[in-house]
């Protein structure tokens, strides 16, 4: 898996909408990896747990760059990266 604040900070060059359809990709492979994780050990247990939070995560930031929303689960990190990726979205007219 992709490291998500590299994946956004990567992604500070690119418009809105294509912003929004990387991140929605990002979130089915999650749902993916969730839905075929296996729960049979401690480790596969906490590698599901992980790919659910990561999901989790990655709609939450999605939800912010489609609707505005801030979720109130959100991180703090999260909501100040998505802060910081929409002014520059909006210098360049592009929010």
């Amino acid at each position: 898996m992709r490291d998500l604040n590299g994946l956004l900070n990567s992604l500070v060059n690119v418009d809105r909408a294509s912003l929004v359809a990387i991140l929605s990709a990002e979130t089915l492979a999650a749902q993916r990896l969730v839905k075929s994780a296996r729960q049979r050990t401690a480790s596969q247990r906490a590698k599901r747990h992980a790919a659910v939070e990561r999901a989790a995560r990655i709609e939450q930031i999605l939800s912010f760059f489609k609707d505005g929303d801030v979720a109130p689960e959100m991180r703090e990190a999260d909501v100040m990266l998505c802060k910081s990726l929409e002014e520059r979205l909006r210098a360049r007219g592009q929010w």
